[in-house]
């Protein structure tokens, strides 16, 4: 089809990651699914046409970084399919809150999503009846507020690939800190997923399956009548597998805090997994510090 619409093009075998990769110097019939090669503006973009929610330009986590044999009208080639940087599939939430003196919040959720994670998100709000998406979001703001009631929430680009996926979502609720007498104990603002490394030992690899950047920002305005106690410090943990940021200012009765993790890796072999382990760890003790506000007398 793409040859009739005068497209230089090429049909492409290729071992998913669900197979064993292909090898240059050993020849095997592995494959277990087709491909294209597009050949635009001098350059060979590979395309996947059963990815329906993946642009032009992108793969699925499952294309990425194969030997691959193009197919020509004469001979072939194996070539190896782009593994994107982790700047190209990344995730990027803000949260805005509002605190009264009452302490009930009023509250805005912001995600932007790129590459793998906009492939997954797009599908899933284009196939996922209205319906089960407002009980999605209604049972994710209870992780922020108990009780907490969903107001409007909007789904921008969901038809257009070369746009990244928005979903916005205001929310209210009747308390957000945790109560101890004139203090108030914010949740934990950083994260870190400890399941990853919740296993003794890996007979193998972890497998990310992708590079990935993840970023999320918090503001949280608080009333005239509170004020910080105790802020915490900031964390940079830059190591081979990953590198980790979390930062926390204050002003103006505004508190502000911004994370961010890059994925240096897609596998962490088990000989490197104690390693990771021991440095992931400590770093996830380090971030549970949290921000204490006081109300005044």
């Amino acid at each position: 089809m793409l040859r009739e619409a005068g497209i230089e093009a090429y049909p492409v075998l290729i071992a998913t990651k669900d197979a064993y990769n292909a090898r240059e110097d050993f020849p095997s019939i592995l494959f277990n699914h087709a491909i294209a090669a597009v050949v635009w503006e001098g350059k060979i973009v590979f395309v996947d046409p059963t990815a329906e929610t993946c642009a032009f330009g992108d793969l699925p986590q499952d294309d990425q970084a194969r030997t691959v044999l193009l197919c020509k009208e004469r001979g072939f080639e194996v070539l190896t399919t782009p593994l994107y940087e982790a700047g190209h599939n990344q995730i990027n939430q803000n949260l805005s809150l509002t605190v009264e003196s009452d302490d009930h919040i009023t509250g805005e959720k912001i995600t932007e999503v790129s590459g793998v994670y906009n492939q997954m998100q797009r599908y899933w709000v284009l196939y996922t009846p209205p319906e089960l998406i407002h009980q999605y979001l209604e049972a994710k703001i209870q992780e922020i507020s108990v009780g907490a009631r969903l107001g409007k929430y909007d789904i921008k680009n969901a038809d257009d690939l070369h746009k990244p996926l928005l979903l916005e979502y205001a929310f209210s609720g009747s308390e957000y800190a945790t109560s101890a007498g004139v203090l108030r104990i914010l949740p934990q603002l950083a994260y870190l997923d400890q399941s990853l490394v919740a296993q003794a030992s890996r007979r193998y690899p972890l497998d990310f399956g992708f590079l990935n950047n993840k970023e999320m920002a918090t503001e949280i305005q608080l009333p005239p009548d509170f004020t910080v106690k105790f802020l915490p410090g900031n964390i940079v943990d830059d190591n081979s597998w990953f590198r980790f940021s979390a930062g926390y200012t204050y002003k103006n009765k505004r508190i502000s805090f911004k994370q961010s993790i890059e994925l240096k890796k897609t596998l962490i072999p088990q000989e490197e997994y104690a390693d990771f382990k021991k440095v992931y760890e400590n770093l996830a003790q380090k971030i549970k510090q949290k921000v204490v506000v006081e109300r005044k007398k």
